[in-house]
């Protein structure tokens, strides 16, 4: 069976750095999981508060997941999760667009999905409010609308309002057919 790509894509605290890993682990080995944030802000935070990063930082984070992405889809033999606050095809956003993403997967030849996590507004304020590294609020704004304002129709929506853990993967999983 061919290893296939998921792209994952939602606003800050919609779920994406909680149910992106236990997924990933129910897939065919070998799995490699790209989480952009783990790129931003393992490099860009050392001593420093989120507001500090600049979008040059943020696009520079985009740019080095693709150079992984790339790398992984070229081998041709792993299953590719990636995650990110990605747009649907804003080519400007320096957070990254899905769409550019599905290309180069079906460039290398790979099926792919993606998936965008949700949850109402107010639930992902309050969870981003309680974490360790939580987005200021007006740049939580952009994230948001930068997300959620275009969604393909292709694209399967997974909303985590109000669910567990548990029963959001449980969602995925059905929704994936596996």
């Amino acid at each position: 069976m061919k290893p296939k790509v998921y792209i994952f894509r939602g606003a800050p605290a919609s779920g994406k750095g909680t149910i992106v890993p236990k997924f990933a682990k129910l897939l065919p080995k070998p799995v490699v999981l790209i989480e952009q944030d783990k790129l931003r802000w393992g490099f860009h935070l050392i001593g420093r508060n989120i507001s500090d990063v600049t979008p040059e930082e943020h696009r520079m984070a985009y740019e080095n997941t693709v150079l992984l992405y790339e790398r992984y889809l070229k081998s041709g033999k792993y299953t590719v999760v990636l995650e990110g606050l990605f747009t649907w095809s804003d080519k400007n956003s320096n957070e990254g667009n899905a769409k550019e993403l599905l290309e180069l997967a079906a460039k290398n030849g790979f099926e792919a999905i993606s998936i965008v996590l949700t949850a109402e507004k107010q639930q992902l304020l309050e969870r981003n409010n309680n974490r360790e590294h939580s987005v200021p609020p007006g740049e939580f704004e952009e994230l948001y609308h930068g997300v959620y304002d275009e969604i393909d129709e292709k694209e399967i929506v997974i909303d985590s309002t109000m669910k567990s853990i548990n029963e959001t993967l449980a969602e995925l999983k059905n929704r994936l057919s596996f």
